[in-house]
């Protein structure tokens, strides 16, 4: 017997793009079979496969051929070319609502959904007030939902299509739904079917697919550019979205909106300018891989070290331990209001803190044009003792949330905390300042 949950083999999807519905038609009574349509190849030979029990996360930009992937893997279209199987009783979460009537009170409407996914009233009748608790609507339940808010209305959507027990759940963009408590509601939910279900989500919340998936798939222009571990796939997609952004952004730009500065001659490893600069020290620093890397790239790291107070090379470290980053910078040309920041990610890529040099007193940062030697230090923190990786970053602008990244060099360096001799029971201790107990005596009904 198969352990396979879902197969995937060398499949294609071409869709045929025609500019007018009439065209549909010419095409179908052409004398002469005459072609009307554009194609568009949405998934290009795609291969992979899933073990029941496993979760995988499908990433990439809008357009990439995620929806087209999950409508072929649930039967709503079929490939063009290739084949998939599906071993399993299979449940989608592709648009939540589809097929609420406005008109129907919230219980009429959960019991249209179930019938839909196949299950008679009498199922229904066992399970509603699960759906009911979980929805969390109170009176409403029993109100037209054209009456409801938006909040309401994808919380119950999302009550109603997770009561079934799936042995594959497909799950399309339905994790943000409700407010921060529900979504706590959500997650924990997922991570519970888990355990006995086989579950492909599609997401563009990173922290989602880092924390529910073994592994990841990441499409690009209907071909899979990477299948493998959360956090790496995670950082390519990053990697991505970051070129993708300046080159919309270059390519937007008029070509005379700003002159160019006088181009500066970057020194290669075989000139003797740049032997004489690596020579000291430099050599022996960790050299970023140009595919690490992503950003405007008119200010680049190139190299970087990170050091203890010893000025020793770091890899493990504790609670109240100076860390010492060090970078070489290429700057293409002169820039000013440069900021420096760092974010520490844990083993599935999720961000667990950061800062940078805004906070400072003065943060404002000139790079000179050619090579520069940054270095800044920061205090590392009681954390949970598990690997860490460091993202480094070179932005430009006075505003923290909307600055150009000149840089960003991804997961370059890993590191260990530990915390001898600590219990840690979140991510972080805040350590307790004081604690105290004492009796107290309460006057009869006086609490009401």
């Amino acid at each position: 017997m198969s352990d396979s949950a879902i197969s995937v083999h060398n499949v294609t999807k071409t869709y045929s793009l025609y500019q007018k519905p009439l065209h549909r038609i010419l095409e179908i009574f052409h004398p002469l079979n005459k072609k009307y349509h554009t194609p568009f190849c949405a998934l290009k030979n795609i291969n992979f496969d899933i073990k029941k029990g496993q979760s995988l996360g499908v990433i990439g930009r809008n357009g990439s051929g995620k929806s087209s992937l999950l409508q072929l893997i649930t039967g709503i279209q079929q490939p063009t070319k290739g084949t998939i199987e599906v071993n399993g009783r299979i449940s989608a979460l592709l648009e939540l609502g589809a097929g609420f009537n406005p008109e129907f009170t919230g219980r009429e409407n959960v019991y249209l959904n179930t019938a839909i996914q196949g299950f008679s009233a009498d199922d229904t009748d066992e399970r509603f007030q699960k759906i009911a608790d979980f929805a969390d609507i109170g009176d409403f339940i029993d109100r037209p939902v054209k009456t409801y808010s938006s909040g309401m209305y994808i919380r119950l959507a999302f009550a109603a299509a997770v009561s079934v027990q799936p042995e594959i759940l497909i799950v399309d963009e339905a994790l943000s739904v409700g407010d921060i408590f529900f979504q706590q509601k959500c997650m924990t939910h997922m991570q519970k079917m888990m355990e006995g279900c086989t579950i492909v989500l599609v997401s563009h919340d990173m922290h989602s697919i880092a924390n529910l998936c073994d592994q990841v798939l990441l499409l690009e222009a209907g071909n899979i550019l990477f299948t493998g571990n959360p956090a790496e796939a995670v950082s390519k997609y990053t990697k991505i979205m970051h070129d993708e952004h300046f080159k919309v952004n270059k390519e937007a730009k008029p070509a005379a909106a700003e002159p160019s500065p006088p181009p500066v001659d970057k020194p290669s490893d075989e000139t003797s300018d740049a032997t004489s600069v690596l020579s000291n020290d430099f050599s022996k620093w960790f050299a970023v891989p140009p595919d690490k890397r992503s950003g405007a790239g008119q200010a680049v790291i190139e190299r970087l070290r990170i050091t203890g107070n010893d000025k020793k090379m770091v890899d493990v470290v504790q609670a109240g331990d100076l860390i010492i980053i060090e970078l070489l910078v290429y700057a293409a040309l002169a820039l000013d209001e440069i900021i420096f920041g760092y974010t520490v990610k844990d083993r599935v890529g999720n961000a667990i803190f950061g800062e940078n040099s805004l906070c400072l007193t003065s943060s404002s940062q000139h790079l000179a044009a050619g090579y520069n030697q940054v270095k800044y230090t920061l205090y590392w923190p009681e954390i949970f003792p598990d690997k860490y990786t460091l993202t480094i970053g070179i932005g430009q602008g006075s505003d923290p949330f909307r600055h150009v990244v000149q840089c960003w060099a991804h997961n370059i360096v890993s590191l260990s905390a530990i915390a001898p001799g600590r219990c840690i029971h979140g991510m972080f201790n805040n350590n307790l300042e004081s604690l105290s107990v004492q009796s107290v005596s309460l006057p009869s009904q006086s609490l009401g």
